[in-house]
């Protein structure tokens, strides 16, 4: 008997859908529901970015590394202890030790002869002076690891903003999101009405048609205001180390702290002292040091060494043991002129990062009064947009009543209201703006100048 293929297909299917109960009787199981989206404040997400961001972790390892490389390098002064060994096996006889009070003792004969020998055991050499290069290059893996820790300490607030900037963006557009559903179904419900007095001949087509063409644009809209956020909630949650797949729910409203906005007699004029001002003055610090160390080639050089061996003639099977301590003097004489380039090139490093110090002040200070700026333009903008919103709304309201009465026309209603949502969006940005302009300030000063909700 032959089966027919979409009854097996639909059994199937059917099969996909049902589990088997412990009794033996068939149950519905459940799809498994979408877990629901994260929910973050901004003390949160800063904490968590803080904590989990990549960035910073790798930045944490690199301070680390230099740390150690620092220490190592200052361990360096103490020299080193050395197991050595060595085999030999030569055409004749020779002696295993130099010469010693064997050779009096007994002859020629009576000394310790082997063509196969092993010569094994612990040597140590200490530097005593180096010209200052040992000094100053421990000094130069120190300023090494304190960049790194102000690397860290600069990114840790260069994070901190990149997160207040992301979450307040995208507060911004859930504002803007709100602003359009509300026009989205203003419009709507105008169409409705419209579409029942045009049928009444109570109004032409084209107030309807009009209409129709500013709600399928404010949904265009909307939807493009989704994919930014879309795309601002993916860099968010990638800057707190999390899944930019997942999707998250921040607070309702950008509210900036009360400090916030009329604080401008509490900034500093300039600044002068951040990470990157210090990373850049310890830059050229090193690059003093490396003068120093260039110079340091054309001074003597003195080590200090001890050794003790074990000389084994493994044909005789005799052992000979032997220390020794050595003082050492190099003095470099001549090196085609090798010395005087390194020294050259180690001052115009110097150069160099006297220079870029310099730079990095004046370009933090013009970043400074660049922030100050737009942190005054953002207070303004706030205030403006309050009065916006007041004003736009007043005016919608109107523009209703005037039209529901026959006194005004559709072209002033859609005007007045598209005015409205402009507004709302834009007191949204506009708070959002002045929320980024005061982490700015902190950011660059590296201090919590103004305080932030």
């Amino acid at each position: 008997m032959k089966m027919n293929l979409n009854t097996l297909a639909m059994g199937l299917a059917s099969l996909a859908c049902l589990g088997v109960a412990a009794g033996g009787g068939v149950t519905n199981v459940p799809a498994p529901a979408d877990p629901p989206p994260l929910r973050l404040t901004l003390a949160q997400a800063i904490d968590e970015a803080l904590n989990a961001n990549h960035g910073l972790k790798a930045a944490g390892h690199q301070s680390q590394a230099a740390e150690g490389d620092a220490s190592a390098a200052a361990r360096g002064r103490w020299g080193g202890l050395n197991a050595v060994g060595s085999y030999s096996y030569f055409n004749d006889d020779q002696i295993i030790r130099p010469m010693s009070s064997e050779l009096l003792a007994g002859g020629f004969a009576g000394a310790p002869w082997d063509r196969s020998q092993a010569h094994y055991g612990v040597s140590y050499e200490l530097p005593l002076y180096l010209g200052g290069k040992l000094n100053n290059q421990i000094q130069i893996a120190r300023l090494e690891a304190r960049k790194s820790a102000e690397l860290l300490e600069g990114s840790r607030w260069q994070v901190r903003f990149n997160v207040i900037s992301l979450y307040s963006t995208v507060q911004a557009l859930d504002q803007a999101e709100a602003a359009l559903d509300e026009q989205i179904a203003a419009l709507a419900q105008t169409k409705t009405n419209l579409d029942e007095m045009v049928s009444l001949g109570k109004r032409p087509d084209v107030d309807r048609l009009k209409v129709v063409e500013d709600l399928e644009a404010a949904r265009a809209g909307r939807a493009g205001v989704g994919a930014d956020r879309r795309k601002l909630v993916a860099l968010l949650l990638s800057v707190l180390g999390r899944n930019p797949a997942d999707d998250v729910t921040l607070d309702a409203e950008v509210k900036p702290a009360a400090a916030v906005d009329k604080t401008h007699d509490r900034l500093p004029g300039v600044v002068d002292n951040n990470s990157l001002i210090r990373t850049a003055s310890l830059s050229a610090e090193q690059a003093a040091r490396g003068v120093k160390v260039a110079r340091s080639e054309f001074l003597p050089k003195v080590y200090a060494g001890a050794n003790y061996l074990e000389n084994t003639g493994t044909t005789i099977d005799r052992n000979a043991e032997t220390w020794g301590a050595t003082v050492s003097v190099s003095l470099p004489l001549f090196e085609w002129g090798s010395r005087f380039s390194r020294l050259k090139a180690a001052r115009a490093r110097q150069d160099a990062a006297t220079e870029a110090l310099r730079q990095t002040q004046l370009q933090t200070e013009a970043a400074w009064q660049d922030a100050l700026a737009k942190f005054t333009a953002a207070q303004t903008n706030a205030d403006a947009a309050v009065a916006r919103v007041a004003a736009g709304t007043e005016a919608a309201r109107i523009e209703q009543v005037r039209y529901d009465t026959g006194a005004g026309t559709i072209e002033d209603l859609l005007r007045a209201r598209s005015r409205e949502e402009e507004a709302r969006a834009a007191q949204a940005s506009a708070r959002a703006d002045l929320v980024i302009a005061a982490a700015r300030i902190n950011t660059i000063a590296e201090k919590e100048i103004l305080p932030l909700p």
